[in-house]
């Protein structure tokens, strides 16, 4: 996984916390529940670890529902409607904030197209994309950060 050196550091929440109430892996930002505690206490570097490790996790999700055929045209379309982008970023999380935001005013020909079975419409895109994510980072979890954790407090 390359991790671009440009990615900020600010928090990846989107204030639906679930971490709170016990989940090991927040349903809304995808951050493990140690990360969520313990963000403002890690360096720029580990935070690019963790928004690298979720952005990962969202283009290969992302890939496997939308066809991502021309960047330059996605941008356009954020850039025409005020939506920010970082171009340090995956191009797949451009599409998802664009996908986010226009809701079913999702402009024609922003340089994708979905696969078969993606979705009705841009919110159950979305709402899919969040269940696979989630499914995606609660696997990782259990299968590499949890063993370490249980190991650590012997």
């Amino acid at each position: 996984m390359t991790i671009p050196p440009a990615i900020p550091a600010a928090t990846p929440c989107v204030g639906i916390c679930s971490s709170g109430i016990g989940d090991s892996v927040c349903r809304g930002c995808m951050r493990f529940a140690h990360e969520v505690n313990r963000w403002n206490a890690f360096s720029a570097a580990e935070r690019r670890l963790v928004v690298g490790r979720l952005d990962a996790f969202l283009a290969r999700v992302l890939a496997n529902r939308v066809e991502l055929f021309d960047a330059e045209r996605l941008a356009a379309a954020l850039d025409a409607r005020r939506i920010p982008r970082d171009p340090t970023r995956d191009p797949h999380r451009w599409l998802y904030d664009l996908l986010r935001r226009c809701g079913p005013d999702l402009p024609a020909d922003c340089g994708f197209r979905l696969r078969p079975g993606a979705g009705s419409s841009p919110a159950a895109l979305c709402r899919a994309v969040e269940r696979d994510c989630h499914a995606l980072s609660v696997a990782h979890y259990e299968r590499y950060v949890e063993p370490g954790l249980r190991f650590a407090a012997r």
